[in-house]
């Protein structure tokens, strides 16, 4: 047998992983104990939930030290959620420390010979955790409650600057001070189909500090309105937004939109950020951000449906062919490497010119001369816009 001594906190959490479900099980059913009705779940489904409640923990021990910030933020999140919907943060806090108990103690009465040990270590760990996260939810709780007013102050001014409606009473009131220009991103937020009010709330609060923005939600889109004074780079005022909204658990989905515009022109302004974050996402663009400059050739081909329809029609020899259009991409993503295209379609350098060649029978466009390399790649973005109904 292996003496406790001789078990290292992996080892542990290894054999502790391995009974991950019987421990959830424990759970339960001292859970039962305590509560005269299950609710509408079944057995089964709360000792899935318990399982991966237990796996997530595991996780969090096992990289030691205190917990991450991402999870204190979302933990700070559920606290804004309740500020805002007026509700009694005490159940939430009493849940988690019950809960954390009886995880505890289930652990305790699964463990198996050699284990105690770094149970002990468990447990401290759990104790001070609960600690942290009670703390962590309490303080944003507090805040919230503090902040909710001012932030509703600043939600409605970014909305009535949209429609140039915004009076300096209402700005001063909101602790904004307006600029004659403003960077505006646009983008959509992670795992939302429509940012809630608690996103844009946790949005609002990342910029008050130092007034560095204003947020909104228009559509299904979240809206940042960046002042710009004095000398600050429009690039570097947005770089440090989007840092500071990740750190409060808001992620854009995909690239967002940016646009400098006069404060006059915010709503058309937002219009076109929108345009830029669906063109780039269409493209496949990475990156925190995009500008108008980097998808310059799909902004004029969205705007002319003619001239899109005409593109298309460079490829329609071969739209049958999917083999064809994948080579001609690949292609293009691989900078015309012709060694790097073939190794990416897994197919002979040989096959690969015998489908370049193939392609220019087809079409009469020869894919690897300058006009042709411009005619399809056009013609390759026109086809994506067209396929994800951006008619703009």
């Amino acid at each position: 047998m292996v003496s406790t001594l001789e078990m290292s906190r992996d080892d542990v959490l290894d054999r502790l992983v391995e009974r991950t479900e019987e421990i959830a099980k424990e759970i339960w059913l001292k859970i039962q104990v305590y509560v005269e009705s299950s609710g509408s779940l079944e057995s089964e489904e709360y000792v899935e939930i318990l399982c991966a409640v237990l796996g997530r923990g595991f996780e969090l021990y096992r990289g030691g030290g205190s917990l991450p910030a991402d999870v204190l933020a979302q933990c700070a999140a559920v606290a804004v959620q309740l500020a805002e919907r007026g509700e009694r943060i005490m159940p939430l806090l009493h849940a988690w420390e019950v809960g954390c108990s009886v995880a505890v103690a289930a652990c305790w009465v699964s463990a198996r010979p050699g284990e105690q040990g770094d149970l002990v270590s468990l447990t401290q760990w759990a104790s001070t955790t609960v600690k942290e996260i009670i703390a962590a939810i309490s303080l944003a709780y507090v805040h919230a409650q503090k902040q909710a007013g001012l932030d509703t102050s600043r939600r409605v001014l970014a909305d009535l600057m949209l429609n140039g409606s915004a009076t300096d009473e209402l700005a001063a009131a909101a602790h904004h001070a307006p600029a004659d220009q403003y960077a505006v991103v646009v983008g959509r937020v992670v795992d939302e189909a429509v940012p809630g009010v608690a996103t844009v709330a946790r949005a609002s609060a990342a910029l008050t500090g130092e007034d560095l923005g204003l947020s909104c939600q228009v559509g299904n889109h979240l809206c940042i309105l960046l002042p710009i004074r004095g000398h600050r780079s429009p690039v570097e005022l947005v770089g440090r937004v989007v840092e500071e909204l990740k750190r409060v658990g808001v992620s854009f989905a995909a690239p967002a939109g940016t646009v400098t515009a006069a404060r006059t022109e915010l709503s058309a302004a937002i219009q076109e950020a929108a345009r830029i974050e669906a063109l780039a996402n269409a493209a496949g663009l990475e990156g925190k951000t995009v500008e108008s400059n980097q998808v310059i050739s799909e902004l004029a081909i969205s705007r002319d449906g003619d001239y899109r329809r005409e593109l298309i029609s460079l490829i329609t020899p071969i739209a049958d062919a999917p083999e064809l259009l994948k080579t001609l991409r690949t292609l293009y993503v691989m900078d015309l490497d012709r060694t790097r295209t073939a190794r990416r379609l897994n197919v002979a350098r040989r096959t690969l010119t015998y489908r370049l060649e193939k392609i220019e029978q087809l079409t009469g466009i020869n894919p690897v001369r300058t006009r042709g390399i411009l005619a399809f790649v056009l013609a390759l973005a026109a086809q994506d816009l067209d396929q994800t109904f951006i008619m703009m």
